[in-house]
């Protein structure tokens, strides 16, 4: 419900970019400031680069919002990124024609068979549980200073393995999205005496790390017998810390939901298994007596974890 509540946020209100960026990006103008629910509405339906562009045209404007896989463009539009619009997926599908192929996937665990004019042409296969494992690191600077340039992030990868034995493309047999909620604390050029700032997010499936998997920009790989997110959480890129600004603190979860795929479309409706939550964290602490001096980074990843994923029926 407050996935869904942020969604509908960030979908009515979009900032306005410069024009040229306008442009390119197709995104729809409107008046306002700077939110990190807006950011996210150009992030999700532009990329990356747009968003990088935007915020470093709007220096000094408030907090930087960092985004997954910050500083790659993604090559999709938003008809082929799958981002939702209304109900998801909707109530009438498509009928499939009678002399198309499809492949279907029963709630009972059963890969469906492929069919041609209602004619069996093989048997269904058993979908077993697949293995999640995540890895994470601290991969950023050591210290940071207020009129430095310092990149502040961590390195995570997500990989789901199908079940032992299974022949069916782990795309094809499970559902597996990555969710992310943030918040951090800055000091921002404007800051009245470098008072921190506060930004925050709530839980929101994280950008291209769904169905249906895009594998153009790198952070996807969609193999026969694994499906892995390669993600870049935080400050870095075109989001980097620049001159100005100070990372006072900062903490994002993660989380991984799983299912067995429906119908050969993805959805989020229940059931699925949901992962334990990971957590990176970051703490510098500014000293305003001295503002010229840099400080040490302490940060702390979320740490590697392997879990084995019970699908529910």
């Amino acid at each position: 419900m407050r996935e869904g509540q942020e969604n509908a946020e960030a979908a009515g209100h979009v900032f306005r970019p410069p024009l040229d960026s306008a442009r390119e990006h197709h995104v729809a103008p409107v008046q306002g400031p700077m939110t990190p629910a807006r950011t996210m509405a150009i992030q999700r339906s532009a990329g990356n680069a747009a968003v990088s562009r935007v915020m470093g045209e709007s220096a000094g404007a408030g907090p930087r919002i960092p985004w997954a896989a910050p500083g790659t463009a993604s090559k999709r539009n938003q008809e082929a990124s799958g981002i939702e619009r209304g109900e998801s997926p909707p109530k009438q599908q498509q009928r499939t024609a009678k002399d198309q192929q499809a492949t279907r996937t029963t709630r009972s665990g059963r890969a469906g068979t492929a069919v041609k004019g209602g004619e069996k042409s093989g048997e269904a296969e058993e979908i077993g549980n697949p293995t999640l494992t995540f890895t994470s690191r601290y991969d950023g600077a050591a210290t940071q200073s207020l009129g430095g340039n310092a990149e502040i992030g961590f390195q995570q990868m997500a990989t789901l393995r199908r079940a032992n034995g299974m022949t069916t493309p782990a795309g094809d047999a499970y559902d597996f999205w990555q969710e992310v909620t943030d918040e951090n604390h800055q000091i921002t050029p404007d800051a009245v005496n470098y008072r921190p700032k506060r930004s925050k997010r709530q839980w929101a499936v994280d950008g291209p790390f769904r169905p249906p998997y895009n594998t153009e920009d790198g952070n996807i790989v969609n193999a026969a017998d694994h499906i892995s997110f390669d993600d870049s959480p935080g400050f870095s890129g075109g989001m980097r810390m620049s001159n100005g600004y100070w990372l006072s603190d900062y903490e994002v979860r993660f989380r991984w939901k799983v299912r067995r795929k429906l119908g050969g479309r993805f959805t989020k409706a229940e059931p699925f298994w949901t992962s334990d939550e990971m957590v990176h964290r970051v703490q510098s602490e500014f000293d305003p007596d001295h503002p010229e001096a840099s400080a040490p980074v302490n940060a702390t990843a979320a740490g590697n974890r392997t879990w084995n994923v019970d699908l529910p029926n």
